[in-house]
């Protein structure tokens, strides 16, 4: 598994844990490999959509996921 493969994974995973709300601007900000342990903790940062025609810009929010390169399985996400 490479970078590329990791972030579709935990890209997906944040789609799928926030899509009632459809998050937009979804990329990677950050990474991690730990080798000896052969997981990737990859920070994901979003957007969430607007509630009202004139709120304030929009606030970007991050979640850590945590993905196996064994199995390219999540074990966590968190809050960042």
């Amino acid at each position: 598994m490479d970078l590329k493969e990791a972030v579709a994974v935990a890209k997906q995973q944040v789609n799928d844990l926030l899509a009632p709300d459809l998050p937009h601007n979804v990329r990677l900000e950050e990474f991690l490999y730990d080798d000896h342990l052969g997981i990737w903790s990859l920070t994901i940062g979003y957007v969430l959509p607007g509630r009202h025609r004139e709120a304030p810009p929009p606030v970007r929010n991050y979640k850590i996921v945590r993905v196996s390169e064994a199995n390219k399985s999540v074990l966590s996400v968190r809050d960042r």
